[in-house]
């Protein structure tokens, strides 16, 4: 085998060899690709799911805020109710002394 026969063989294996690893790199950058779309469609749906769950958070909070809002008004109320109770109290015990304490 002559030199160039030699030369030209190292040639042939090193293309082939190429050839095997370009062939190999195109597979790893397929699958890395499929990867990729399948993580990008578990991204989306997360995304779905984040919206939703936001959408329920800010229902909830509406709902708080509106039952706040009724106690609140309840607790202003139940205060008025008792002061006047307690006035209305304070009075007919003022009237009934004063009636007791007269000389009639």
């Amino acid at each position: 085998m002559s030199d160039s026969e030699e030369r030209l063989a190292r040639i042939e294996r090193t293309v082939e060899a190429n050839a095997q690893a370009i062939a190999q790199l195109a597979r790893q950058n397929q699958e890395l690709l499929q990867t990729i779309a399948g993580t990008e469609e578990r991204i989306a749906k997360a995304e779905e799911r984040i919206a939703k769950a936001e959408e329920r958070i800010a229902c909830a909070e509406e709902r708080l805020e509106a039952e706040v809002k009724r106690w609140d008004e309840r607790f202003f109320q139940l205060s008025r109710d008792t002061l006047n109770f307690t006035r209305n109290g304070v009075t007919i015990a003022a009237i009934t002394a004063a009636l007791m304490l007269s000389p009639c």
